[in-house]
């Protein structure tokens, strides 16, 4: 009664999004699968589910090959999917009891009538505790949650899919939801539990599967510490590029991203952003953030960890949570990305397609989008102007592609990625925020998009936010690292090894006799408002900075 997963690839294009995955999902067993943004677990839930094929290898049940022409023959096999998406599940408009009965109405009860389908729906899911008669639109996104995930454990499922379940669900939720899970392991149902919360893998997990760039790159039995799952997480120092030692300077650094040598940067400039008493989410400790001119600092750790909520306040799409920020030492308070973008501050967002392509725009509008007064005479666009600006980022960034009035859509993801960074180094900002951006992008890509950032910081400030830390050598200066939306530890990039990063971005403490990850503060960076240091432990004497190296002292302080 195993499904397996043997020898799966899917390629997209250019793009190898799974290679040679080989999976056992056993039956009774909850099998964890996590990785970074990009790792795979996304294309390997949709081939699982059906919505698409792979382009090699087989998927299996009792040793019978399984082909699915789409979701509903996933499901006839027995794969029930919860997506991350949430609202994909529901129905706008239906009551809360004619959601969890819907498989009973498509099968043909759609005469039922309303005392029958409230029972139906008390049946389904016993103690919810949900309004029965409410439209379901009307609860927040948590209850709706519910709602989809007592539907599918109630079908009878022989592999039950859980993608980021407890994504929007409080901890007295997510812990009632993990006594169902365990129960429906227990009645024999396969469990692909697919999280990027550490606690939820450790505590609930039989075993864990890790991807990293489309391949597993560890599969651990239970127990599994957090260091060891977020260490393969993030690949070997033999995997990927060593990051500099200590006494390396930083013109020798070697980017994993495939930026090549780190260019030594111009000096240090002046203090660009000041963000005091910042959260990156509301339940985090507040922090003071300082970044100057000619430095790019690298925000990491898991996802979920408050990356992208941090750089989407500081860039204007999400109001502050609390604190203020300063810019060029004047108040900062974006109310909107327009404000941001008109006081001098770029922001790149995580989601390339959702949240920065049109649809049908060439090039050149993508280009000049956040630019048109500047290309503007007498409110009309001037089209010799705008195609000068995106020939400029395509010569900069080596955009290959038909040219500046192609569409968007006609170039790879990586080129595409290329024009959205590329435009925000055209209008030359202050503070240039750049959340994943090497997400979704080739090797090749990424080395022309970190060499133009490296090159460019000049007079900017520049910070970039990435799961994957291993992308910010060779690019950043220093490294702040997040934990369940609170800063627990800075290191220079020097002293950023994929060791002490893999236990700062799994929250595990240190060991007793072992020094404090958290490295030294810099002149420039980030402490919390309210702990001796930013890891929350006082501070251990740190090391000399490495030859090369400005000395950098301690700075920061209180909201």
């Amino acid at each position: 009664m195993t499904f397996a997963v043997t020898s799966v690839s899917k390629v997209y294009g250019a793009t190898k999004a799974l290679s040679s995955i080989t999976l056992e999902l056993r039956p009774g067993e909850i099998l964890g699968l996590i990785g970074t943004n990009g790792a795979g677990k996304s294309t390997l839930i949709k081939i699982l589910s059906g919505a698409t094929p792979p382009t090699s290898g087989t998927l299996s049940y009792e040793g019978r090959p399984l082909t699915f022409a789409g979701p509903l023959d996933a499901q006839a096999a027995g794969v029930q999917t919860v997506h991350q998406n949430i609202d994909d599940g529901v129905i706008p408009g239906a009551s809360v009891a004619e959601n969890l009965t819907l498989d009973a109405r498509a099968g043909g009860g759609w005469f039922l009538t309303r005392a029958r389908v409230r029972a139906a729906a008390s049946t389904l899911a016993p103690g919810l505790g949900l309004p029965l008669d409410a439209p379901v639109e009307s609860l927040p996104a948590s209850a709706r949650q519910q709602i989809v995930i007592a539907r599918a454990l109630a079908r009878r499922a022989r592999l039950l899919i859980l993608d980021e379940p407890t994504s929007t669900l409080s901890e007295v939720e997510a812990a009632a939801l993990a006594v169902r899970v365990r129960e429906t392991a227990a009645r024999g149902v396969s469990v692909l539990y697919v999280s990027h919360r550490l606690p939820e893998i450790e505590a609930l997990c039989d075993r864990v599967a890790v991807l990293r760039n489309g391949e597993l790159a560890a599969l651990f039995p239970a127990p599994v510490s957090r260091e060891s799952i977020v260490t393969a997480m993030l690949g070997s120092p033999q995997a990927t590029t060593t990051p500099p030692a200590a006494a390396t300077p930083p013109a020798a650094a070697t980017s994993a991203a495939g930026a090549g040598p780190a260019a030594a940067g111009p000096a240090v400039g002046r203090e660009v952003l000041v963000a005091e008493g910042v959260r990156a989410v509301p339940r985090g400790r507040p922090f003071t953030l300082r970044v100057r001119a000619g430095e790019v600092l690298g925000v990491t750790g898991l996802v979920g960890a408050g990356k992208s909520e941090l750089l989407e306040q500081l860039g204007g799409a999400r109001p502050l949570v609390s604190g203020r920020l300063l810019l060029d030492g004047e108040p900062y308070r974006p109310k909107d990305p327009r404000a941001a973008i008109g006081s001098g501050v770029a922001f790149a967002p995580e989601e390339r397609a959702a949240q920065a392509i049109v649809p049908g725009w060439s090039v050149r509008a993508h280009v000049t989008l956040p630019w048109l007064r500047r290309h503007s005479r007498s409110w009309l666009l001037v089209r010799r102007s705008e195609t000068a600006a995106a020939r400029h980022v395509i010569d900069l960034f080596g955009v290959r592609g038909p040219g500046p009035d192609a569409p968007i859509e006609a170039l790879s993801g990586g080129n595409q990625q290329k024009v959205v960074v590329g435009r925000w180094l055209a209008g030359e900002p202050r503070l240039l925020l750049l959340d994943e951006p090497y997400r979704g992008v080739d090797v090749a890509a990424r080395a022309d998009i970190g060499r133009v950032v490296r090159e460019r910081a000049g007079e900017s400030a520049v910070v970039v936010a990435t799961s994957d830390p291993q992308e910010l050598y060779g690019l950043a200066d220093r490294v702040l690292v997040l934990f369940e939306g609170s800063v627990v530890g800075e290191l220079p990039i020097e002293q950023a090894t994929p060791e002490r990063l893999a236990t700062l971005m799994s929250g595990t403490p240190p060991a007793p006799g072992r020094p404090s990850v958290s490295g030294t503060p810099p002149m420039s960076g980030a402490t919390s408002t309210d702990t001796p240091s930013a890891s929350g432990a006082r501070e251990e004497p740190v090391a000399a900075p490495a030859p090369g190296q400005p000395s950098r002292s301690p700075q920061g302080g209180s909201a």
